[in-house]
């Protein structure tokens, strides 16, 4: 199964941040668990819809090298993070299978 390397997670808090601090305080948080990780990519996108910042940033987490993929997202009734991840030297071979996951993302 080619997906064993692919993982997600959404973070949901219900309060309203704007999305460029949203984006600033995941770089913080991720910054403190992989001290060299770097921010590769970063964009406005619209999926579904919705407004989202697209940022894919880079790393070392106990010696082995991230790739974190994921949109961040922010209403008046919260602040959304979905993020993908995988190893550094495998996300070529998932990035369009995290693409088609994190476009999934919609206002419920």
């Amino acid at each position: 199964n080619k997906y064993l390397d692919i993982y997600w997670m959404l973070i949901s808090e219900k309060m309203e941040v704007p999305v460029e601090s949203l984006v600033d305080i995941a770089y913080d948080n991720a910054l403190e668990a992989a001290p060299d990780i770097k921010i590769i990519e970063k964009e406005y996108r619209n999926v579904n819809g919705l407004e989202v910042i697209m940022m894919k940033m880079e790393g070392t987490i106990q010696g082995i090298k991230f790739v974190y993929f994921g949109y961040y997202y922010s209403n008046l009734e919260g602040a959304y993070q979905f993020l993908t991840y995988t190893s550094q030297n495998l996300f070529n071979e998932y990035e369009d299978d995290m693409i088609k996951l994190l476009d999934g993302l919609t206002e419920y």
